[in-house]
């Protein structure tokens, strides 16, 4: 993506000083410059620093004329024009064109006139670049597929995680080795974030923000799975509770997918849940102390469900799952 935003901006350059130079405008490089830096990483942000340009330009030509009207051609004027320039756009929150217009506004310092023929001038290359780099940008290659498959990786990720916190509930002696594991995925679903966040701005008729919000869900997945993994490192006994407790998060393993909606997991850990709940009591204070870690992993698990119910139940995302 960054070699295309340099041939991207190479290509605007180039055009805009080109049709300039075809229009018989001066200072053409100026409009190169102009399509150079509309070049942004998404349509969303071309569009959004476009308007505030726009609104810069006539700002720096109000205050550029008013300036040089009273205090003449000097540099010093030019201080003030930049001042009050300046001063206004960080008031108005259009500082991204503070450097562009600024600079088209030496122009007429140079040139020592604002009659009509340099305000067309400066319109003239100012609208070009800004046109070319707008229509050089439109182009952005769908980044969905890659996504997707993202996604999927990710979904492999947790299953795996899970199989082997089933696998860890049933060991005695626990290491704990799986914490950096949670920390990798963490990291993996800020990068995709990052890389999803890019794609929903190009897509500027398309409001869905459905990887989005699969991403948070599967985020605080994340972070609750850790919550239980620091419980189950701490139990150091192993009884029927903790064979089927093991045996469900294996499960959960089978059925971990995008499109289902975890309905028969919860009935499941609903039977699971009742089923502790009518159990001997722990004879022991150890047994009482596993028991209770246990209860509250039960829990937590319940609480894992329901992130994924309730994404489904708002958006409709889902379908029964086949597995």
């Amino acid at each position: 993506m960054k070699q295309l935003q340099v041939i991207k901006m190479a290509l605007a350059f180039f055009l805009a000083m080109t049709i300039a130079q075809c229009f018989g405008l001066q200072y053409t490089a100026s409009a190169g410059i102009v399509g150079l830096l509309t070049i942004q990483n998404t349509r969303k942000e071309t569009f959004q620093i476009c308007l505030k340009r726009v609104l810069s330009f006539f700002l720096a030509f109000i205050c550029a004329y008013v300036v040089f009207l009273i205090f003449g051609y000097s540099a010093m004027s030019f201080a003030i024009f930049l001042f009050i320039f300046i001063g206004l756009s960080f008031l108005g929150h259009l500082e991204d064109g503070i450097a562009m217009n600024a600079v088209i506004a030496t122009h007429y310092l140079i040139e020592e006139s604002m009659n009509l023929f340099w305000i067309q001038n400066e319109f003239g290359i100012f609208m070009i670049g800004l046109l070319i780099g707008v229509l050089i940008n439109l182009y952005m290659p769908s980044q969905r597929t890659k996504i997707e498959q993202s996604l999927f990786e990710l979904d492999q990720n947790i299953k795996e995680l899970l199989v082997r916190m089933s696998t860890c509930l049933l060991k005695e002696q626990k290491q704990g080795s799986l914490f950096d594991e949670f920390e990798n995925v963490l990291e993996l679903v800020e990068r995709m974030t990052k890389q999803t966040y890019a794609e929903v701005n190009n897509r500027l008729l398309n409001d869905t923000k459905y990887e989005l919000q699969y991403l948070l869900m599967r985020k605080e997945q994340i972070n609750v799975l850790k919550d239980i993994y620091d419980f189950i490192v701490r139990i150091d006994f192993v009884g029927n509770q903790a064979l089927d407790m093991s045996d469900f998060i294996n499960k959960m393993s089978f059925e971990y997918h995008e499109n289902n909606d975890v309905e028969g997991l919860k009935e499941e850990l609903s039977i699971l849940k009742k089923h502790y709940q009518h159990d001997e009591l722990p004879q022991t204070r150890e047994e009482f102390e596993n028991r209770a870690m246990l209860y509250t992993i039960l829990c937590y698990l319940e609480k894992f469900l329901d992130l994924k119910s309730n994404f489904c139940g708002k958006g409709a995302y889902c379908m029964h799952s086949v597995s």
